[in-house]
């Protein structure tokens, strides 16, 4: 098994080799979290790690859940695969489900702990940025037991009591790119909450004029941005997407494909399945190709600026 602390920060290259590579679902690294203490932890999959993002999946088993609750010096987001996640904020009280295809947003240093209450496997694609830990992994001073303001806790007083918060209904435009669902620095400010982004949450937009991508964006902040590339089928030869290339590294996680990715300054091709992922270093162009008859998405990430 391998330890988090091999990998991080140097996944699939170490620092100052990075170059774009296509990773197969056969070779992520697996592993378990907390890796001390098996019956309490998850399955885990890391497929990146540089310095400006970690990404990865995990998975819980019916009834399952891992302990002890988790934070991260970098914000992360949540794109739940497959069935329905339980998350529950250890400090505030916060509870929320999200449901296969939506996603979750926890800015960095929330207590958070996962419950899978359903009867089928629960899958969670992963992205926190800059970084999920620093040297304790993990970290030591988690909330313990009776510590966590819940449901008739023991310890609730200890808490603050929050006033009722209340979400107002959001029209997004192309001006709350880096500022979707809130502000990464207001977000950040407690009682730092969690934000379920639902299929009428995702901020939309139209990227390119010819060659035209549908774009998602789950969470797009002054950390990370993560949402959807979805790329139609049709036309006179295969369907492109106009050029890109970004300020951060970057990562395509493929959910319905296989997806081409082009690289036009190597004239590279890299066909990417289901479930593969293809990393793009920063400031490399690249290209999203559909040779099939339908639409076809990748998950993007995306650190620090797009």
């Amino acid at each position: 098994m391998t330890k988090i602390s091999d990998v991080m920060g140097k996944l699939p290259f170490p620092p100052g080799q990075l170059q774009p590579k296509h990773i197969r679902k056969e070779e992520y690294i697996d592993s378990i979290y907390p890796p001390a203490s098996p019956e309490l932890s998850d399955l885990t999959r890391f497929i990146v790690s540089t310095d400006k993002m970690f990404v990865g999946t995990y998975q819980l088993g019916p009834g399952g859940s891992f302990n002890p609750p988790d934070l991260h010096p970098g914000d992360e987001t949540y794109y739940i695969l497959n069935g329905t996640l339980t998350q529950q904020n250890a400090i505030n009280g916060q509870v929320i489900r999200a449901y296969e295809g939506e996603s979750i947003w926890m800015p960095r240093e929330a207590w958070h702990k996962a419950f899978n209450f359903e009867d089928e496997i629960l899958r969670i694609l992963f992205f926190i940025a800059p970084k999920a830990w620093d040297e304790k992994i993990p970290p030591d001073d988690y909330p313990h037991g009776d510590d966590i303001k819940a449901y008739k806790g023991k310890n609730n007083a200890k808490y603050p009591v929050l006033s009722s918060l209340d979400k107002p209904y959001k029209v997004g435009t192309t001006d709350d790119i880096g500022r979707w669902p809130v502000p990464g620095p207001e977000g950040r400010k407690d009682p730092m909450l969690f934000y379920r982004i639902r299929e009428e949450d995702k901020l939309l937009n139209i990227y390119g004029h010819d060659d035209t991508l549908l774009v998602k964006f789950f969470v797009s902040n002054d950390l990370m941005h993560m949402g959807e590339f979805i790329l139609p089928a049709g036309g006179k030869g295969p369907r492109l997407s106009p050029v890109d290339c970004h300020k951060g590294d970057c990562a395509l996680f493929v959910v319905d494909g296989p997806v081409t990715v082009y690289l036009p300054e190597t004239e590279e091709a890299f066909i990417v399945n289901v479930e593969d992922t293809m990393f793009i270093p920063e400031g490399v162009p690249y290209r999203l190709m559909n040779f099939t008859a339908k639409p076809v998405k990748a998950v993007f990430m995306i650190a620090p600026e797009l």
